[in-house]
């Protein structure tokens, strides 16, 4: 475990707004910034960060915490791997065991792999008229064909083999980016006679290729192999170019591939992403939550486009996502339908995407099996308010009771496989003694009365264990946040965040003194009631020894107490 004072170094470099952005889309709220909680499902803003202090905390799940603790629960990873991310994020070196360097080594070997053939897949698309024409058909332009890297694996058995070997790289290491294939007759390149679609990591990083045939072969579309630095299921096409758009504009175009991709953004549309050839999974869900909450499927027309719309809506409400649909004219797909009719076009079918609801309601056939086919899709969404609502809408479209909704969706719990997950919030804030609270919150607003205070009152004076808990770090002379948060955990942190968002008090100095009195105050009522009982059962045995005693225990008490 790296030394305290490695971790201050990388909390020192990196800038927690800057870190949550990333995830996040914030707005400048006052001293703090303000967004959408990442860890439950919310419409109003609670989950708040702190410059001045460097750290976060949401109200609406209480969960709270450093740039350490947001990554371990954003990324469900744990704390060393949170420390390893961040600590290259900073350029800090960290030292770390063989097994962790031979495994680093490799990533960057395969992540520099990439990154010299996408030169070589560019070198031969320059040269290779048959790409040019394929692109220039589809209306992908020189500026388009250059932002998104693309290029051409020419129809050969290993000129990519070629050029890796001759740059230093061994034929394994090759083999293990998924770029070269091993057949009966040797090694040769995976990607041949295609268009090629670098698969760029949300850092900008080259992680996979997509290979598109232009001469009939099959399959039409060919992505790499799943390797130590991909893994299509969490991937998303064009993330790297979209995600500061989507942060802008607060949602997100899901759409079926690379051209749909492409062509949107040629047309300003830059908040497009689409997956890899793969269904949606809760990956994706959870990859897009970072930056939006509100998605757009952008699907073909036909009947394997509704179907995707349908099934990606299932998943992606689970997420928590607020997902609507986008729907064309028949035989049209996105990527038609932009060329053919342009932004103005788009721009205007964008203005009234439909619900799910409606999107069910448009569907032709049995009336009852769409019907349960929407409960199904309602089942799953994780906000309860944005799930009310559509029971309401269903209801309303179908004419029924909503409580015949209501029935079927309890039908569907009961069975399970329909059920949406229950978010997973920290436990709410507890009720905690008011004094207590303050005192935390006063020591660490008068940190130089840190002794004083401590020296006053004692961990026993403390009901509540969190409370208790942190009062025992600050009587050890521990006052600063951050440093607190790093000696912290699970509720700690969290009350130690919610405590340090709280307004600080006009009159602290007072303030202190009168919450004080009163912990010492509840502290001698509850002697003060333990004498009396003790007397009450003295005088029931007759012990006057241990009466008079009691009952000069008990005046003294009293007199102590007074002002």
């Amino acid at each position: 475990m790296p030394s305290d004072s490695v971790l201050e170094e990388i909390k020192s470099r990196i800038d927690i707004v800057d870190l949550v952005s990333e995830y996040v889309g914030l707005k400048h709220a006052g001293q703090n910034w303000k967004g959408l909680c990442p860890f439950h499902t919310e419409k109003t803003p609670s989950f708040t960060v702190s410059p001045s202090k460097q750290i976060y905390h949401c109200f609406g799940c209480n969960s709270g915490g450093d740039i350490f603790s947001f990554l371990v629960r954003y990324e469900n990873i744990s704390f060393p791997e949170a420390v390893s991310i961040l600590a290259k994020k900073a350029g800090v070196t960290l030292k770390a065991d063989q097994k962790d360097r031979v495994r680093a080594g490799e990533k960057e070997i395969l992540l520099n792999i990439h990154k010299d053939a996408v030169t070589f897949f560019q070198q031969q698309f320059a040269k290779s008229d048959k790409a040019k024409q394929y692109l220039d058909k589809r209306g992908i332009d020189v500026r388009a064909q250059k932002l998104f890297s693309l290029g051409y694996a020419p129809k050969t058995w290993n000129a990519l083999l070629n050029y890796l070997t001759a740059k230093g790289y061994k034929a394994d290491a090759v083999k293990k980016a998924g770029l070269v294939t091993q057949g009966t007759k040797g090694i040769y390149d995976t990607f041949r006679d295609r268009v090629m679609f670098p698969i760029f990591d949300p850092k900008g990083d080259v992680i996979a290729f997509g290979g598109r045939s232009i001469n009939g072969d099959e399959p039409k579309y060919l992505n790499s192999p799943e390797t130590i630095i991909f893994n299509k299921r969490a991937v998303l096409y064009g993330l790297d170019r979209a995600k500061d758009s989507i942060k802008e504009t607060g949602y997100v175009l899901f759409m079926e591939g690379y051209l749909d991709v492409i062509t949107a953004h040629i047309h300003g549309f830059s908040n497009s992403v689409a997956p890899l050839g793969t269904a949606f999974t809760q990956e994706h869900g959870k990859l897009i939550k970072r930056f939006a909450a509100d998605v757009v499927l952008v699907f073909d027309s036909d009947d394997a486009g509704r179907k995707a719309a349908k099934n990606a809506a299932n998943i992606l409400f689970q997420s928590g996502l607020n997902v609507k649909i986008l729907t064309f004219p028949e035989k049209e797909d996105p990527d038609s339908f932009l060329r053919k009719n342009g932004k103005e076009a788009f721009q205007k079918l964008l203005q009234e995407p439909l619900t799910i609801i409606d999107f069910y309601m448009l569907l032709k056939g049995d009336r009852r099996l769409i019907a349960h086919e929407a409960i199904e899709t309602i089942s799953r969404i994780s906000d309860r308010v944005l799930q009310g609502s559509y029971v309401k809408m269903l209801s309303e479209r179908l004419r029924i009771n909503e409580f015949f909704v209501i029935e079927e969706l309890k039908k569907l719990k009961k069975t399970g496989p329909g059920e949406a997950p229950k978010a997973t919030p920290r436990t709410a804030a507890k009720a905690r003694p008011v004094n207590e609270i303050y005192i935390i919150k006063l020591l660490l607003q008068l940190p130089e009365r840190a002794e004083e205070i401590t020296g006053l009152i004692s961990a026993e004076d403390f009901r509540d264990p969190v409370t208790r808990a942190v009062f025992v770090k600050m009587k050890a002379g521990i006052t600063d946040i951050n440093e607190l948060l790093s000696m912290c955990e699970g509720e700690e942190k969290d009350f130690l965040t919610g405590v340090s968002f709280r307004e600080d008090f006009d009159n602290p100095g007072k303030a202190l003194d009168d919450c004080i009195n009163r912990l010492t105050g509840n502290k001698r009522k509850v002697l003060l009631q333990d004498l009396q009982n003790r007397i009450k059962e003295a005088e029931a045995k007759k012990d006057l020894t241990l009466l008079n005693s009691l009952l000069a225990e008990h005046q003294k008490l009293r007199r102590d107490g007074k002002p």
